[in-house]
């Protein structure tokens, strides 16, 4: 995973790892309003919560041309998997991928934060 070598790379490390945090923990939660809910409620969360998942695609989009790494390669595969699972209706196994992802991003935005404190940015 990678590592930052200048508080420049640091800052736009910890900026799109965290947002991208944020995300996925908002999409967590969702996901977890989704799953107790049935028929025509179930049909409609789950609406919502693909086109929230869509998002967070674009941000993933967005945060991978910034941060140069193949397990953001990674994340954006398991992001777009997630987008057919939810399309599908498949959520049981979603929280396990999303607690995944915001693992990947915790310690991207760790990094990132160590090198700041270290080069004394924060």
């Amino acid at each position: 995973m990678t590592t930052p070598a200048t508080a420049r790379e640091a800052i736009i490390l910890f900026h799109f790892a965290d947002r991208i945090k944020a995300e996925l923990l908002i999409a967590s939660r969702l996901l977890g309003a989704v799953m107790p809910l049935k028929d025509e409620q179930r049909a409609g969360g789950g609406r919502v919560f693909l086109e929230y998942l869509k998002g967070l695609e674009q941000e993933i989009n967005l945060g991978s041309a910034q941060i140069d790494d193949p397990e953001m390669v990674r994340v954006k595969t398991v992001v777009t998997g997630l987008l057919g699972m939810a399309d599908s209706g498949m959520y049981q196994d979603m929280q396990q991928h999303l607690t995944w992802m915001l693992t990947v991003m915790t310690t991207y935005a760790q990094r990132g934060l160590e090198l700041l404190l270290k080069e004394k940015v924060m």
